[in-house]
Parts: structure tokens; C-alpha cells; sequence
């Protein structure tokens, strides 16, 4: 049995154009009365549904990522002093991504009554076809590497012998963010958005038999 081997480290990076949107909302709210800090960030939720309803997201479609509320103190001199609560709502939407439609969204935000900050991310919907790509483009690219380090070394490739690859979790969005206030945009018209490709990099290590 031919125990003599050659491993290689296979990379490949590919890309796509984004094809979904998430927007990412922060409500903040503060009271000296709990519960009227609660009505408060109510209130400002309900506000923002209504707003995205009426440009023809449904209401459930904004789902809540986190809520937390907590005792504010402010420090004054030596002690602290109880200065009510504090509320933080975040939510996201996400939808298709149709530049026409994005800009029709934004302009209902930037008449938003709910006080909501918010950001855009640009992202692919179905990751794994890009995965598997790149996975496919990596084992190409340890190929060719033990090739040539085979041919320098004065010998040949030889059986299949492993594949060694780790499965991580990746994150499938564009790095071209938008944090934007609402008031910062309401004299903007429209947004000529065209966000960069989003890409992943994938690795393997392969390893070969070497003949004679």
C-alpha cells in the first residue's frame, strides 16, 4: 500500500448580487413610571406597524429581534438616584429586494411618527447555493495546487484519499450599511441604492496519494 501523500489546503471566494433586504429598527423609550414607559414603547411600535402597513407590509411581517426594559439611575455626586425606566425595542423587517420598492419603504419611514432608528442590510435570501459553490471552487483549487507541487517534486497525483472540511456558520450580507435617523431623510426624494456583492470564502484540505 503506497503510504506517501500529499495535502493540500484548497481556497475559493465567490460572489452575488444581494437579492433580500432587512431593515433593522431600535425603539427607545424612557419614563419615571413603568408603566407608562411601556405604553410609550407601545405606542411607538404601533406607530411604525401602521407605517409599514401602508406601504403594503403586512403587520406581522415586522418581527421583534429583542425587548429589554430596565431601572435608569444617573449618578449625582456620591450616589445614585432612581431616574425611571428605560425601553428598548428592535425589530426587523425584510422583503425582496426591488430598488423601486426600497425607496417607497424608506419614504414612508422618513414620515415615521414612531421615532425609530433604523439600518439597512443587504443580503442573500438563499445562501446555500453560493456555499456550495465556493466549497466546489476550493476542492478545484487544492487540485491544482498539488498538481503543480507534484510536478515540482517530480512525481504524480495520485488516488483521492480525504477530504477535511469544517462547516462554519456565515453570515450572507453585504457590508454596505445604511444607519440612518428618520429625520435625517426627510428631505431626500429617493435613495439610489446599489449595494456591493455579497461574498464568502470557503477552504478544504485535501489529501492525495502520490505515485511514481
Amino acid at each position: 500500500m503506497n503510504s506517501r501523500t500529499i495535502t493540500v489546503r484548497g481556497s475559493a471566494r465567490v460572489s452575488a448580487a444581494p437579492d433580500w433586504v432587512v431593515i433593522s429598527f431600535t425603539i427607545n423609550s424612557e419614563h419615571y413610571d413603568y408603566g407608562k414607559c411601556m405604553e410609550q414603547v407601545a405606542m411607538q411600535t404601533e406607530s411604525l406597524q401602521k407605517d409599514l402597513a401602508a406601504v403594503g407590509l403586512e403587520r406581522d411581517s415586522l418581527k421583534t429581534v429583542d425587548f429589554d426594559i430596565d431601572t435608569h439611575f444617573e449618578r449625582v455626586n456620591d450616589r445614585y438616584v432612581f431616574r425611571g425606566y428605560k425601553a428598548v425595542h428592535q425589530l426587523k423587517v425584510e422583503f425582496p429586494f426591488e430598488r423601486g420598492y426600497l425607496n417607497k419603504v424608506l419614504r414612508a419611514l422618513s414620515r415615521t411618527q414612531s421615532q425609530a432608528s433604523f439600518s439597512v442590510s443587504f443580503q442573500i435570501k438563499d445562501p446555500e447555493p453560493l456555499r456550495h459553490m465556493a466549497i466546489a471552487e476550493a476542492v478545484k483549487n487544492a487540485k491544482i495546487k498539488a498538481k503543480v507541487l507534484a510536478e515540482a517534486a517530480g512525481v504524480m497525483v495520485g488516488k483521492l484519499v480525504h477530504i477535511d472540511y469544517s462547516w462554519s456558520e456565515i453570515h450572507f450580507h453585504s457590508s454596505m450599511k445604511y444607519d440612518m435617523a428618520a429625520e435625517s431623510m426627510m428631505s431626500s426624494p429617493g435613495y439610489d441604492f446599489t449595494p456591493q456583492d455579497v461574498n464568502i470564502s470557503e477552504s478544504v484540505t485535501v489529501v492525495w496519494a502520490i505515485d511514481d
